[in-house]
C-alpha cells in the first residue's frame, strides 16, 4: 500500500528561502546516496516545506531504517498520496485506516484523525477535516466491521492517529517516525575527526555529522585488533554521513618512540600530552589536505588524565585549525547512551584494547613550558615516522 514516504524537516524551515532550496538539495542528495549505498532505486522531489521520497514496496522496511539515520529528517510517514478533492480523500482514509486496524485488531480500539494543512489551499478546516474524517470513519467502519472490532474516539492517547497533510495533493498515513534532525551533513562544511575505537570518538563524529558537517575519519592506528573495529564502526557512520572517508595512519612506532623517550630522561608521566600534541599535528596535516573547517575530538572534561581543563588547554596550543569537542559537556553515561542509539556501542566494547603506552600515573595539570621543550625533544626523534601517505 505505501510507496511514497513523506518527510519533514526543521531547522532547515527557518532559513531564507534561498538558504533552505540548497539545503534542501543537499538533503536530497544525501538521501539518494544513502538509498545508493544499499542499491535501492527511489525517486524524491521538493513538495512545499517537505520532500516525497518514491520507493517500491519491498524496499519500505529498510528504508525506513534508514532514514531514521539522516540528518536533517525530523520525522517521517509512509503515506497514501491523492488529489485534493473530499471525496478522494474519504476513500483513502478509510482504505489507510482499515489496513492499520487489520494490523492491530483487538476487541477495542480508539482513534483520532489529526490534519495539517502545510498549505492553506483547501476549503475546510483542520478542524473541519478531523471532524468529517472521524465521522466517516466511524460510519462505515460500523458497516464493514460490525461487532468485530469496537471503535471509539480518544483525542488524548489513541491506539490509531489518522494522519492527512495537505499540500499540493493530500497525505495520509498512521505511523510518524522520528529521524536524527539536525542539519543536512555537508550544509555546514567538512571536519576532520580523530577516530578511535572506543566509544567516545564515533559519538563525537555523530554529533558533528548531526549538526551538517561532512566527516574524514582519520584513525591512528595502533593495532590490527582496534583498526577491525574502527572499519565496523566507519559502516555504521556511514549511514549518517555517506560522504564520509575514513584515513588510516600508521601510529604505533610513534606512540612508542614516544614513550621510550620520555622514558629514557624520566618524563614517562607526560606520555599522554605529547601524544596527544603530536596526534592533533598529524590531524592537522590531513585537515588541510582534505580541505577540512575544523578537527573534531572525543574529549570531554575531566574523564581521562589527558582531559582536564588544564591539560585539554596545553593539547590544543599550536594549533591553526579549530578544535571541536561536542562531547566536553556530557558525562560518560550520556556518551554511551548516544553511542547505544547509533549503533556504535557493542563494537566499541567488544573487546577492551588498551593503549600500551599510558603511564601508570599521568600527569593531570601539566607545565606549558615543560612540554614544549620536552615536544621539541621527541619530535627530533619521530620526524622520520612522520610521513604522511597522498588521500
Amino acid at each position: 500500500m505505501y510507496n511514497k514516504i513523506l518527510i519533514r524537516y526543521g531547522e532547515i524551515g527557518l532559513k531564507s528561502r534561498d538558504t533552505r532550496r540548497r539545503f534542501e538539495n543537499i538533503l536530497k542528495n544525501n538521501i539518494t546516496l544513502t538509498l545508493k549505498r544499499y542499491k535501492i532505486e527511489g525517486s524524491i522531489k521538493t513538495l512545499h516545506r517537505r520532500l516525497l521520497l518514491e520507493v517500491k514496496d519491498e524496499n519500505l522496511d529498510k528504508v525506513i531504517s534508514l532514514l531514521k539515520k539522516v540528518p536533517g529528517i525530523v520525522s517521517f510517514s509512509p503515506c497514501v498520496e491523492c488529489n485534493l478533492d473530499l471525496e478522494e480523500i474519504e476513500r483513502v482514509a478509510i482504505e489507510v485506516f482499515l489496513e492499520k486496524v487489520k494490523e492491530l485488531g483487538g476487541p477495542m480500539l480508539t482513534f483520532k484523525v489529526k490534519t495539517q494543512r502545510v498549505k492553506k489551499n483547501f476549503p475546510l478546516t483542520s478542524v473541519e477535516i478531523n471532524r468529517y474524517i472521524g465521522e466517516v470513519i466511524l460510519r462505515n467502519f460500523q458497516r464493514i466491521k460490525p461487532g468485530e472490532v469496537n471503535l471509539k474516539v480518544d483525542l488524548e492517547n489513541p491506539d490509531i492517529t489518522l494522519g492527512i497533510e495537505i499540500i499540493d495533493k493530500a497525505y495520509v498515513f498512521t505511523e510518524v517516525f522520528k529521524g536524527v534532525g539536525g542539519l543536512p551533513v555537508n550544509s555546514q562544511g567538512r571536519v576532520l575527526v580523530l577516530l578511535s575505537d572506543g566509544i567516545d570518538s564515533p559519538v563525537a563524529a555523530f554529533l558533528m555529522m548531526k549538526r551538517g558537517c561532512g566527516t574524514v575519519l582519520l584513525h591512528l592506528k595502533i593495532s590490527d585488533e582496534g583498526l577491525e573495529k574502527v572499519k565496523k564502526i566507519y559502516e555504521i557512520l556511514r549511514d549518517y554521513d555517506p560522504t564520509s572517508k575514513l584515513v588510516v595512519f600508521p601510529y604505533r612506532e610513534i606512540l612508542k618512540t614516544i614513550r621510550e623517550v620520555l622514558e629514557e630522561i624520566g618524563k614517562e608521566r607526560y606520555t599522554c600530552i605529547i601524544c596527544k600534541r603530536v596526534m592533533l599535528k598529524i590531524a592537522q596535516e590531513y585537515a588541510g589536505r582534505f580541505a577540512c573547517e575544523g578537527i573534531t575530538t572525543g574529549d570531554s572534561i575531566g574523564q581521562v588524565a589527558s582531559q582536564t581543563l588544564r591539560n585539554i588547554f596545553i593539547v590544543s596550543e599550536g594549533i591553526s585549525y579549530p578544535i571541536f569537542r561536542p562531547l566536553i559537556g556530557l558525562d560518560k553515561m550520556e556518551i554511551v547512551d548516544i553511542a547505544r542509539g547509533i549503533g556504535t556501542y557493542e563494537i566499541s566494547t567488544s573487546r577492551e584494547i588498551r593503549c600500551f603506552a599510558v603511564p601508570r600515573h599521568p600527569v593531570t595539570r601539566g607545565d606549558v613550558e615543560e612540554v614544549r621543550e620536552l615536544e621539541r625533544y621527541v619530535m627530533e626523534r619521530i620526524r622520520d615516522k612522520l610521513s604522511y601517505e597522498s588521500p
